[in-house]
């Protein structure tokens, strides 16, 4: 029975600054593992928040010329929205002024204190304002800078309460060598070092003579709390306090979702303290650092991916690329360019194409009416593809257990490159010319088997992407109003709407135009910069013209400027407002992909392109076009009927090689 109960919790954000990526990674999780186990049928809970408390909050607020109070509360409503904006599902939202957290964290300090667990006494440390924390020599550098905040820590020496950390030091390196608290191996051997590096007991209080801002101490009211011993309870004041802790289906499974900089407080500290309390230990999931260029993101040194960036190339963007990237617990290193290029594969070109050229074809070859499976005719390659969704189903629920979640991308992505596959090899623009009843049950069941793929990928990616998924499965006759205990529904594989007819053909995820969105990101260019590049852009190409007219006899150093590559079209399709014009993308292997508009339109259908290999000039300055930045060149020739067609290659050829 417990196992149908799950608590999420990221850290309570602190409110002295704005959400960041790394904020936003850790919440969506949260918000991903809560929606996929409430797919499954759970009673999840959701916690998240601000951590309201302490002297960096103070600071701040006497900087503003406001009280703490009214600081916080500004904060409060901000990051609220910002949650908002990211469509975060969280039951519970967290603040440390509130009256029941207060009184909960009060609970707490008292039963420490009568169970003998914290004592008074004098400290002497450096101690660090932004990890809230005196730092041990391990931590800081031999300028005792913080290691994280790159800033220097103070020297103090005060008279504070003590929660008795040591008592428990044995107990604990046996719990986590044990992977009673996170079962992620280089955690558990940090966890460990730095036990065997602990040299005190945890300071948990702070004069009122300093600081004032704080939840005050029930059994001397000359100090407050120490930020961190209000904080950590946040977890179990979100489920109704201690006493509930020790009897919750919640609490008994319990995960943080934590970065890996507050390890020591959560791995730690905390498990100490819930030893203390009498109550069952939580389990923790830690996560990495967003580097770019092997350097943790950070507003300071500007080096990142900010919220409005994030919000302006998408929450599918960002939830596709950091989710996948890696899974949880590994550093995660950022480029824009490899940004671009995970969402044109996987979401433009990936799960969007294939939505769309299913339709498509739906519309086309069955009057908007999804075929039925004519399952006497199915092919070894279609029953090899009901089987990878039949494991993808089993393999995702087990990825998400074991928090494994690029892992479950990785599952539902590869049905999706799996299923154009299909498509490329069964070629049913091919079958639908010979249309006798035999060849159109085949068609039929070429394009069910992509809209039962897309189906069940539709099941197994909506806690990612909810709002796109809701978009696919409504379009192929899904009835998504209600999307608890909907997992099970990836295991249909055959139960697609046959007869459905279509109303529309969602447009997923346009693709990204790279070479232009680099240019804003990374040059940091205003509208008119852009057009001022683009005229450049031009005028080389007009150079490139006249130079090409004046003289038809080059070099053979003028020819080995020239690069052509074999790529594959990932895909194809008209260009409204052009009756010449095809839009393809064409994946050059480790050179990425590339748009490029070629004027074949009159004599080759979208259809017939997609999948072929093809000869690309690489290194053709990227030409401005009405329609987008065309970054190559297809070549072409003249056929024997008058006609233009591709240059098609060989499918053994390797993707990206170069032509010599």
């Amino acid at each position: 029975m417990t196992d149908s109960y799950k608590y999420f919790t990221t850290p309570i954000y602190y409110a002295n600054g704005t959400p960041h990526a790394g904020h936003v990674y850790a919440t969506i999780m949260a918000s991903t593992l809560k929606a996929h186990y409430e797919q499954r049928g759970a009673k999840v809970k959701f916690l998240t928040g601000l951590d309201e408390h302490g002297e960096a909050v103070q600071d701040k607020a006497k900087e503003l010329g406001k009280t703490p109070q009214e600081q916080v509360d500004e904060m409060a409503v901000l990051w609220k929205k910002e949650f908002e904006r990211f469509e975060i599902n969280n039951d519970i939202f967290m603040r440390t002024t509130d009256k029941a957290h207060i009184k909960n964290v009060q609970d707490i300090l008292n039963y420490c204190h009568k169970k003998g667990d914290i004592y008074f006494g004098e400290h002497e440390g450096y101690y660090c304002v932004k990890c809230e924390g005196f730092i041990t020599s391990s931590e800081r550098d031999e300028n005792n800078n913080c290691l994280i905040h790159k800033r220097p820590a103070e020297l103090r020496k005060e008279k504070n309460y003590f929660f008795r950390t040591s008592k428990y030091r044995d107990q604990l390196k046996e719990l986590i060598a044990k992977g009673h608290i996170t079962q992620q191996e280089r955690y558990i051997n940090e966890l460990i070092g730095m036990l065997e590096n602990l040299d005190s007991d945890l300071s948990i209080s702070r004069p009122k003579s300093r600081l004032a801002w704080g939840v005050e101490l029930p059994f001397d009211t000359d100090h407050v709390a120490y930020v961190w011993f209000d904080a950590l309870p946040n977890y179990v004041t979100g489920i109704g306090g201690i006493e509930e802790a020790r009897t919750s289906y919640y609490w008994k499974n319990v995960q943080h979702i934590i970065g890996k900089d507050i390890l020591k407080f959560h791995g730690i500290f905390w498990p100490a303290m819930c030893l203390s309390l009498d109550i069952p230990l939580p389990k923790l999931l830690v996560t990495g650092w967003i580097l770019q260029d092997s350097h943790k993101m950070s507003k300071s040194l500007g080096n990142g991916i900010n919220v409005e960036q994030i919000l302006h190339y998408g929450r599918d963007t960002f939830v596709n690329y950091f989710f996948r990237a890696t899974n949880p617990g590994e550093d995660i290193e950022f480029s824009w360019k490899s940004y671009f290029e995970r969402y044109n594969s996987d979401l433009a070109n990936g799960i969007g194409n294939l939505l769309a050229r299913t339709l498509t074809m739906v519309e086309k070859y069955f009057a908007n009416k999804i075929p039925n499976f004519s399952h006497n005719l199915l092919i070894e390659e279609q029953n090899e593809i009901i089987n990878a969704c039949n494991n993808a189903s089993k393999n995702v629920a087990k990825a998400f257990d074991e928090f494994r979640i690029a892992d479950a991308l990785n599952e539902i992505w590869n049905l999706i490159a799996l299923t154009d596959k299909h498509i490329a090899q069964q070629k049913p623009w091919e079958l639908a010319k010979n249309n006798d009843p035999e060849n159109m049950l085949r068609l039929g069941n070429v394009i069910a088997t992509s809209v039962a793929v897309l189906r069940v990928t539709g099941y197994l990616s909506y806690s990612f992407f909810p709002n796109k998924m809701n978009d696919l499965l409504k379009s192929i006759g899904e009835d998504i109003s209600n999307i608890s205990n909907s997992f099970s529904k990836s295991q249909e594989f055959f139960a697609i709407k046959s007869g459905f007819n279509l109303v529309e053909i969602p447009k997923l995820y346009a693709r990204i135009e790279i070479a232009a969105e680099l240019v804003k990101v990374n040059l940091g260019l205003e509208q008119n910069k852009e057009k001022s590049e683009s005229k450049k852009v031009t005028k080389v190409e007009n150079k490139k013209e006249i130079l090409q007219e004046n003289s038809n006899i080059i070099s053979i150093q003028d020819f080995m400027k020239v690069q052509m590559h074999v790529g594959t079209v990932l895909s194809a399709e008209n260009v409204e407002g052009s009756d010449k014009l095809l839009r393809l993308v064409v994946s050059l292997g480790t050179l990425g992909e590339r748009q490029i508009f070629s004027g074949i339109r009159e004599w080759v259908k979208p259809e017939e392109i997609a999948n072929r290999k093809v000869i690309i000039v690489s290194n053709l300055a990227p030409r401005k076009m009405k329609f987008g930045m065309s970054e190559g060149m297809m070549l072409a020739t003249d056929t024997a009927d008058g006609k233009v067609s591709p240059i098609y290659l060989p499918e053994n050829l390797k993707e990206g090689a170069l032509l010599t």
